[in-house]
């Protein structure tokens, strides 16, 4: 894990030099279908964003786990709505808002953990853009670009939500780099409205490079640090 985490690190520190990234780009090592025990393994080697994407897998690691100083969880699959009370009792970033159902749903669920006194900083809101061209009607969610103004708004106004940036899964037909130059293109107009949405989540084990190219500030990293998942878990 640490050997694969270095090589990881590398390949970023080469693509932010290529890039000319002055500002520190944050790795978020997603450890679905992975024990509580390689997260706490990924702590002890500095990793401090964890990503997941189911919530009854991520809720009991949470629970494990939280003890770990300075542990942020960030969701970043498909959320249901009647998922977003648990998800915000644990979570520091949710990376696929892409409805305004969710952005109730997750305002109420802030604000119920506040008065439980289970979270006391606002939930980060990436919402999830469809990059795909025309957008796509199955279960990949993602909102489409033009629905990225009235979510936003709605993300700004919500209680106990912050607004951080857009985030995309690049489409498997076409080169990661022409789908993450059109989202560089949306996160210009959302910033022009929105100063403080700055992030953009954007890169995997496969597309980092093209990722940093276009401006990704957040990259979701499972498979290069952490190895084939075992699905049958």
């Amino acid at each position: 894990m640490r050997q694969n985490l270095q090589r990881v690190q590398a390949r970023i520190q080469t693509a932010t030099a290529a890039a000319g990234w002055t500002t520190p780009v944050e790795l978020i090592v997603v450890t679905k279908y992975f024990p509580a025990a390689d997260v706490q393994r990924l702590h002890s080697l500095g990793i401090r964003d964890i990503g997941e994407n189911k919530d009854q897998e991520a809720a009991a690691k949470a629970a494990d786990v939280g003890q770990l100083a300075g542990l942020r969880w960030h969701f970043i699959g498909q959320l249901q709505s009647n998922k977003a009370k648990s998800v915000a009792r644990y979570a520091t970033a949710v990376h696929s808002v892409d409805r305004p159902k969710l952005v109730t749903a997750l305002s109420k669920g802030v604000a119920a953990a506040f008065d439980a006194g289970e979270r006391s900083q606002p939930l980060e809101c990436f919402i999830q853009v469809d990059l795909r061209d025309p957008v796509g009607e199955d279960n990949r969610g993602g909102a489409a670009p033009e629905r990225i103004p009235a979510l936003a708004e709605a993300i700004a106004e919500a209680e106990g939500l912050h607004l951080a940036g857009l985030m995309a899964v690049a489409p498997l037909d076409e080169p990661p780099g022409e789908a993450f130059a059109r989202l560089a293109a949306c996160a210009q107009r959302l910033r022009a409205e929105h100063p403080e949405a700055t992030a953009i989540s954007a890169g995997m084990s496969h597309d980092l490079e093209e990722a940093l190219a276009h401006g990704a500030t957040h990259l979701r990293i499972g498979r290069d640090v952490l190895g084939e998942r075992d699905h049958s878990r």
